[in-house]
């Protein structure tokens, strides 16, 4: 399983969201603290002034009581007017810093519902109740955490805007690196971001033209050669001699095969032939006749619902069997199945297969591996070839040795080639 957080979103997520979450702790901690330091001096004086206000039986104490917003409560009907019960002291770090700044044995007690403060100074019958003296903690508490999500949503939608341009970069590379054409990826986010997104495009472009060009030099060499090479085989036919009428007749035909195979590999689209049931098309052409000598294997399970074109389906067999037929051992077997909701064709020998350091090698265009699979009149494009048909039918292209000897090549299309489209 892939971890979330080990993508560039994830880093910035996590990154700007724990410095949202550090930074919101401090001031909970620091800030807060002394916020109430403050408010517990603040009380104080309230306190002592109107405590000394009541003691004095000054005519003002009404008014200053008011002013305060203190009232004076009886100890006998304190719990009646609201102080929380058993209405004994409270131990929140306000209340201890507020009975420190008062003379022994005085009580606080903070309510937390309403932010009031029930004091009972030292030496003196009644309470002193101070409606709203401090901010409720529930009410503060969810004031924080509204701050701290809203914070933590504008940094997910600022690191996803910030990623989302090298995403698309990032899912047009892997479409380039696998042989898909590359969609123009649209430019966005900061400066260097936009560059490098231009910088990729162009360089997609001036490939893409270079692979044109290569492509049209290779059909029209192909094409050029298909008259001389009909000519040698009219020539080849008119010797007397048998032996060199066959050894040209053979050579034209590896020219012949060779020339089929560059257009092949020149081509750019899929083929828009008919298509055709590839478990029939198997069972057609590669079933009693080839099996009776043991020389391929049937294992089809895929059902009618996996199709092709049919040239793109034949070409593709006839390349992967003729290779396991040339650089392999028999018998080939061809497997095909459904697996997640992909269709799945596998063709596999059992010869001694590539060695694992030039595998990829073995999958790149005019090269041969002579050591390991070498062979008379190819020019190396085979599997490069399947690749490229496989890739242009919307399928996926994977290739191994077989844990048990062998090289096995797996192609994986997506559902969407099932259905009836046609037949063989």
């Amino acid at each position: 399983m892939k971890n979330p957080l080990n993508t560039l979103f994830g880093r910035l997520a996590l990154m700007t969201v724990g410095l949202i979450v550090l930074v919101h702790v401090t001031l909970l901690i620091i800030v807060d603290s002394e916020r109430g330091q403050l408010d517990a001096t603040h009380m104080q004086h309230a306190v002592q002034l109107a405590m000394q206000a009541e003691h004095d039986g000054s005519l003002a104490v009404s008014s200053i009581a008011a002013t305060l917003g203190v009232t004076y409560v009886p100890a006998d009907k304190a719990i009646q007017y609201g102080c929380p019960a058993p209405c004994t002291n409270t131990n929140t770090p306000f209340d201890r810093d507020l009975r420190s700044k008062l003379p022994p044995g005085s009580q606080v007690i903070f309510d937390p519902d309403n932010g009031a403060v029930w004091v009972r100074y030292a030496g003196n019958a009644d309470w002193a109740k101070l409606q709203n003296a401090a901010l409720p903690g529930r009410r503060f508490l969810s004031a924080s955490l509204l701050m701290l999500a809203l914070a933590v949503i504008i940094a997910l939608l600022g690191a996803w805007y910030l990623q989302r341009p090298l995403h698309r970069l990032a899912r047009a590379s892997r479409e380039f690196r696998v042989g898909h054409r590359a969609p123009v990826v649209q430019p966005g986010g900061p400066r260097e971001v936009k560059e490098l997104i231009g910088d990729f495009n162009q360089m997609v472009h001036e490939l893409a033209q270079a692979e044109q060009e290569r492509a049209v030099m290779l059909a029209g060499v192909a094409h050029d050669l298909r008259a001389p090479i009909t000519r040698m085989q009219v020539r080849a036919d008119l010797l007397p001699d048998e032996a060199n009428r066959s050894g040209f007749l053979r050579d034209a035909e590896s020219l012949s095969r060779i020339v089929t195979q560059f257009l092949d590999f020149a081509r750019e689209t899929a083929d828009t032939s008919p298509h055709a049931g590839v478990d029939a098309h198997c069972h057609r052409h590669y079933g009693d006749s080839l099996a009776d000598d043991a020389l391929v294997r049937l294992n089809l399970h895929a059902g009618d619902g996996f199709n092709l074109p049919l040239v793109d389906l034949d070409r593709i067999l006839a390349n992967l069997i003729e290779n396991a037929l040339t650089y392999g051992e028999p018998p080939v077997d061809i497997s095909t199945f459904r697996r997640n909701g992909q269709y799945v064709l596998s063709v596999r020998d059992h010869g001694g297969g590539i060695p694992a350091g030039q595998l990829e090698r073995a999958l790149q265009p005019f090269v041969r591996l002579d050591e390991a699979r070498g062979g008379n009149a190819h020019c190396g494009l085979g599997l490069a070839i399947v690749r490229r048909l496989v890739r242009y039918n919307g399928g996926a292209f994977s290739a191994e040795n077989a844990p048990d000897g062998g090289f096995a090549v797996s192609l994986t299309f997506p559902a969407a080639h099932g259905g009836n489209r046609g037949g063989a």
